[in-house]
């Protein structure tokens, strides 16, 4: 019997808060979209960086004989914040000392 109260008393509040709950369902599903729509872009712009880094370092000699001129990690994070630094910090995404990106 005091399960068929508290059946009842859910279903009232409910009715009470449909609005609020049928807005904030709305809001959710916005945000969700937003969300999964920035952390594609987060990716793009990792594979991005990676690309230009590979090209910027010129990784691919072929000679035996003459090394490649090496970079140091100053350098590459330099070029990177010049390069992507606005685009970096409107998704949240920053570079470490060792190369590393985060999130």
């Amino acid at each position: 019997m005091k399960s068929l109260f508290k059946l009842i008393a859910n279903f009232f509040n409910y009715l009470r808060n449909f609005r609020t709950i049928r807005k904030f369902g709305k809001i959710n599903k916005k945000l969700y979209k937003t969300l999964e729509d920035r952390e594609v872009d987060r990716i793009i712009l990792k594979g991005n960086i990676l690309k230009m880094v590979k090209e910027y370092i010129a990784i691919n000699t072929s000679s035996e004989f003459i090394p490649p001129w090496i970079k140091s990690n100053a350098e590459i994070r330099e070029e990177i914040l010049l390069k992507y630094g606005e685009e970096m910090k409107h998704l949240d995404v920053k570079i470490y000392h060792n190369l590393k990106l985060s999130a």
